[in-house]
């Protein structure tokens, strides 16, 4: 008889371990089902002894172990998924069960889809990260290349992509003459779909190129011997739920364990990335180009001296307007950029100044318009929790009717350009127009096979481009430049230059500022001037790669708000802590946030993560947000 410790893969579950009494042993890193409560979970074995060894731990123990079911040819993890999840829990602050529960695919966490029986392969010499900067065409011409060259060499291929959207564009990219070699993986497959995926994935008659996003990343294939990270710099590589794990970490450090070759790709890497290329601890792969080369034209345009020149506010100047008529006489498509969701994102009074607001998060609701029909409804949406109710007609707080749209949303640009332009064929992309995949991708088509067609977007339009439109404007840079991140320069010169990329002819960009640093980045491409800029700002300001953040979050009445940062100060007494208010906190609802600077070598810190372990569990702890207030 055995005693089997367990620790199981599902959220919710509070012990980090669970222990059972079994006729067979297991190997540790084995998957199996366990008994919880009334139902079944998947779990992972840690240990397996013999009762006669653990006779004193039973003896002392107050409760009876549960009898675990027998389990026939149980899956093995492999020995550089457990050390890379074990190094993780040394990085963040949440148990190996969490972690373990979060790099399994959802389909095979779920139970969906039984766990892969993989083959495992000695481990050769960890290799250093590469770094490979170019447009998005020079890179699909290198991947098609290293495909090629790893094939030869009877290896397969892992290419990570942010989203769904962009594996399914790479995939079209680099299937020529090997698409019975091409697994992919994401979320947006059907279950069918991905069976047969999983089907391909465990026949080695020949190698393969996987093509994965990062919920599926972690594959344990033994022949995989190189690893392409596209876009290394996109949000969607970070987590949105708990433990927040952030990809970028999760394939270096199971690319260490497991000896694989390991690529990151974009055509502006983040600058922790460039700062490791210049220490040498990142290697290059060909040549870090000094500035980017690109055929479209850039133009800025002065708003403000464009309205000196117009008796009423336009929001499309003059210029831009004769842009996109000469574009459509040459029945070229034409892409504008909007990056506010909605008519507008703060609705306030003009009699008090009171601005609606989110009593939930705190954020200023964005006004929002709904077609019913031909009924037209307005709603306020939270942009942070996506709460949402009708939209208010009178002041909260002085009972006034004089409510005023605050900023730009792209339904407002959209309702001018349909003035501008009212026989021009012009299709919205946003959240509510793109809701599915499906739908997205009949809007991209839509656009591409209608000539002289206007494409109105937000962010989320630009993976869909596909195809070089002829067009591109940035309607209000302005909005741009206000966002509260830390990384806004770097954000926004990416964004810029991946539009400026799928743009063929001519990229305009509007703006109130036109004398900006950035925008002489965007229009020469001088990426490594940007990278020595930014990495001064970032060591004068003690911001990362210089140093790593540990970030908190906590939101409750005042009361509630103050007990957690007093325990927070006490708990990490011994470190330098920050505590500070959200902007939009309230009395009613606080927010409050807590920064510890981690210099740079310090971390993973083992004193400090055993310390945020023991922080109340409703505080949000993040590793290196993108945003910290």
């Amino acid at each position: 008889m055995f005693v089997i410790t367990v620790v199981p893969l599902k959220r919710g579950i509070i012990s980090d371990t669970l222990s059972y009494y079994s006729g067979e042993t297991y190997a540790e890193g084995t998957i199996i089902t366990i008994p919880v409560r009334n139902a079944t979970a998947l779990g992972l074995v840690i240990q397996s002894e013999t009762v006669s060894a653990a006779k004193t731990a039973l003896r002392a123990a107050t409760f009876s172990l549960k009898k675990l079911p027998f389990q026939k040819d149980a899956p093995i993890l492999g020995v550089a998924y457990m050390q890379t999840a074990n190094e993780l829990t040394r990085r963040y602050p949440s148990s190996l069960g969490a972690i373990l529960y979060n790099l399994l695919p959802p389909e095979i966490r779920n139970g969906d889809i039984p766990f892969p029986h993989v083959r495992h392969a000695p481990v050769s010499e960890a290799l250093s990260p590469e770094v490979f900067q170019a447009p998005y065409t020079d890179r699909m011409r290198s991947y098609r290349s290293l495909v090629r060259e790893a094939f030869a060499r009877s290896g397969s291929v892992l290419l990570v992509a942010p989203t769904s959207i962009d594996a399914d564009t790479i995939c079209e990219e680099l299937e020529n003459g090997i698409d019975d070699r091409i697994i992919v993986l994401t979320a947006t497959k059907t279950k069918s779909e991905l069976k047969k995926a999983y089907t391909m994935l465990d026949d080695y008659s020949k190698t393969k190129l996987i093509i994965a996003t990062p919920s599926h990343a972690i594959i344990e294939r033994h022949d995989i011997t190189l690893v392409i990270m596209e876009q290394v710099r996109s949000p969607h590589y970070i987590e949105m739920t708990r433990p927040y794990l952030d990809y970028r970490d999760v394939l270096r450090i199971h690319a260490r364990y497991s000896g694989r070759r390991l690529i990151f790709a974009d055509i502006l890497p983040r600058t922790e990335e460039e700062a490791c290329r210049r220490d040498e601890i990142y290697a290059t792969y060909g040549e870090t180009p000094k500035r980017i080369e690109m055929q479209c034209a850039v133009t800025i345009t002065d708003m403000q001296r464009n309205l000196n020149d117009v008796k009423d506010f336009a929001l499309i100047a003059p210029t831009t307007v004769d842009a996109i008529k000469d574009a459509r006489r040459r029945k070229g498509n034409i892409f504008l950029f909007s990056p506010r969701r909605g008519l507008a994102p703060v609705v306030s009074c003009v009699d008090c100044g009171y601005i609606f607001r989110s009593p939930e998060s705190g954020a200023p609701y964005s006004l929002l318009r709904v077609h019913k029909g031909d009924v037209e409804e307005r709603w306020f949406v939270c942009p942070a929790s996506g709460e949402r109710k009708r939209a208010a007609d009178v002041c909260e707080s002085c009972g006034s009717w004089r409510l005023r749209e605050r900023g730009i949303g792209i339904q407002h640009v959209y309702d001018e350009l349909h003035k501008l332009f009212p026989t021009t064929p012009i299709i919205l992309f946003d959240h509510l127009t793109a809701r599915t995949y499906k739908k997205a991708l009949f809007l991209r088509d839509n656009f591409y096979k209608t000539r002289g067609a206007i494409l109105l977007g937000t962010q989320m339009a630009i993976p869909y481009l596909n195809k070089p439109v002829m067009l591109s404007c940035v309607v209000n840079m302005d909005a741009l430049l206000a966002t509260p991140t830390w990384r806004v320069e770097e954000e926004n010169l990416a964004l810029l230059l991946t539009i400026r990329e799928r743009t063929s002819t001519s990229m305009v960009i509007q703006t109130r500022s036109p004398d900006v640093e950035l925008l002489s980045w965007v229009k020469q491409g001088v990426v490594e001037q940007f990278y020595t800029e930014e990495l001064k700002v970032r060591a004068n300001f003690n911001y990362p790669p210089f140093v790593t953040f540990i970030h908190a979050t906590w939101q409750g009445t005042e009361e509630q708000v103050r007990t957690i940062e007093q325990e927070i100060k006490t708990t990490l007494a011994s470190y330098k802590v920050t505590t500070y208010p959200n902007p939009v906190t309230t009395r009613d609802k606080m927010i409050m946030h807590a920064l510890v600077r981690v210099p740079r070598g310090s971390w993973p810190d083992e004193k400090l993560m055993h310390l945020l372990r023991a922080i109340h569990p409703s505080v949000r702890l993040m590793v290196n947000p993108d945003r910290i207030v």
